[in-house]
């Protein structure tokens, strides 16, 4: 170990104010609880919450304290270190511990070299600012110059006409007494100037008390005002109780009204409900009733029903059968023909709701025939039904219904 390297580590410990005087010669014999110190200072410079043992009595604790530290400094500063040399404790830990303690200390130096620069850089900055105003000042006066030399152009130019009025005024005889008047009436004119502003100015004092007396009285209104306000606010009156007493009743009854409203909005609609379901049953049984009366009709007349079969297309295609135009009827025109055939149908109708029975009692048939529809479980309903207590229930029942519709 060399004395440079010794004065050095102690120079460097002093820059980096460790708390203790350390000598050249404390190294040259082995000293492990200097080494030690100034490794756990070192340590913790780099964190200090790192957990390091304190018991260094025995040869185990000491080796445990160097390995934690070195393994400390490589995980914190990645500097690997030869904990070997650090155990020996003399011009060999010095040597170590040299590369850790150059670390810090260039950190300070950069401190101190980053201050000068950015002292420096500050009035390089400042410099820098104050020729750019210099520029700006100059482009300023450099753009006046064109406008100041146009200006003296046109006022040489007119120099020619002005020297000629120059001279005619100074070739003409002034009249001294006409000066000496335009001169008076101009210092006249300036003492009253001058008398005025003295006025105005003595007069400042009392316009800055009655302004003062002016404040202090609406100041005095003011707070009368504001104690008025405040009794005022403070005052209530005697029909308030009634007032908030009704105010709540108003409350209850809109709740009672909105209820109600509700409620009546309700009804009316279970209302319709009730008089759509009504009509339906109503319209069901008018159909049950005109199937039934159709059914006895059928029944009493011997004719099939209309949903029943006949086996025989034969007779279905002869009672069908219709006989179009005549030898007699050729001077009659198609409308005519076809009002003819209607009535023929009509006709027909009629008669097949004429035809006697087998036994000649058509009104006995009839009778079994109500009888045999009052036992049917419909029979009630058609029994109570009265088409002419409700006209206006079935308009398209009155409209559409003829004799096709049995």
């Amino acid at each position: 170990m060399s004395y440079r390297e010794l004065r050095d580590a102690t120079e460097i410990l002093r820059a980096l104010d460790y708390p203790r005087l350390v000598s050249i010669e404390n190294f040259r014999i082995p000293n492990f609880e200097l080494m030690s110190e100034i490794l756990e200072w070192v340590v913790k410079k780099f964190d200090p919450n790192t957990r390091i043992p304190k018991n260094k009595e025995t040869e185990g604790d000491r080796i445990l304290f160097v390995k934690t530290c070195v393994l400390a400094l490589m995980q914190r500063a990645r500097l690997k270190l030869n904990p070997r040399n650090l155990y020996m404790s003399d011009g060999h830990s010095v040597r170590e511990l040299m590369t850790v303690l150059k670390l810090l200390y260039q950190t300070t130096r950069n401190d101190v070299s980053d201050d000068k620069e950015n002292m420096q850089v500050s009035v390089l900055r400042n410099q820098i600012n104050a020729k750019k105003l210099e520029i700006r000042m100059a482009s300023q006066i450099a753009a006046e110059i064109p406008v100041g030399g146009a200006a003296i152009h046109d006022l040489l130019s007119k120099e020619i006409f002005a020297k000629e009025a120059r001279m005619r005024a100074l070739s003409q005889q002034l009249n001294v007494s006409e000066v000496e008047k335009l001169v008076r009436q101009m210092i006249e004119k300036a003492t009253r100037e001058e008398a005025e502003i003295e006025h105005k100015l003595n007069n400042i004092g009392q316009d800055e008390q009655n302004l003062d007396t002016k404040i202090d009285r609406r100041k005095l209104e003011c707070e009368q005002l504001q104690k008025r306000l405040s009794k005022l606010q403070s005052y209530r009156p005697p029909n308030r109780d009634e007032f908030e007493r009704f105010e709540d009743r108003l409350k209850i009854l809109y709740q009672e009204y909105v209820l109600v409203y509700r409620n009546l909005g309700f009804m009316k609609q279970q209302m319709n409900e009730i008089e759509i379901v009504e009509q339906e049953k109503s319209i069901d049984a008018e159909r049950n009733m005109r199937i039934a009366v159709e059914k006895m009709k059928m029944e009493n007349n011997g004719i099939p029903p209309v949903d029943i079969k006949v086996e025989d297309e034969d007779q279905q295609k002869a009672a069908h059968m219709r006989v179009f135009g005549n030898m007699i009827g050729a001077g009659l025109s198609d409308d005519e023909e076809d009002d003819d055939d209607l009535d023929d149908d009509d006709d027909d109708d009629d008669d097949i709701l004429d035809i006697p029975s087998e036994n000649g009692e058509d009104e006995l048939e009839l009778t079994n025939g109500l009888n045999n529809i009052l036992e049917n479980p419909e029979a009630e309903e058609i029994e109570n039904f009265n088409p002419e207590a409700q006209p206006e229930m079935y308009p398209d029942e009155k409209q559409n219904g003829s004799d096709e519709d049995f």
